[in-house]
């Protein structure tokens, strides 16, 4: 989980409420933890960006379209049966 820090003291804030825009774009709602001398309440956009790795099911998705397009021939061959 990230940890988001109150833009005026960088105190750790909470995050109160999420309200979806879009898929991958969400506004969060924080209030700050640092009551006594900053009490600030923010609204956060959080977006997705990019995966570093794709999903487990997408990557075994893609391998089974490969090999599907492959003849049985080379399916074999490709699995060291040949």
């Amino acid at each position: 989980m990230a940890r988001v820090s109150c833009p005026n003291c960088e105190a750790k804030a909470i995050v109160t409420s999420r309200e979806k825009q879009t898929n991958g774009v969400s506004h969060l709602y924080c209030s700050c933890t640092n009551s006594k001398e900053c009490g600030a309440t923010f609204r956060v956009t959080q977006s997705f960006d990019h995966y570093l790795n794709p999903p487990v099911r997408d990557t075994q998705d893609l391998a089974a379209s490969l090999l599907k397009s492959l003849s049985k021939e080379q399916q074999l061959e490709l699995i060291g049966i040949s």
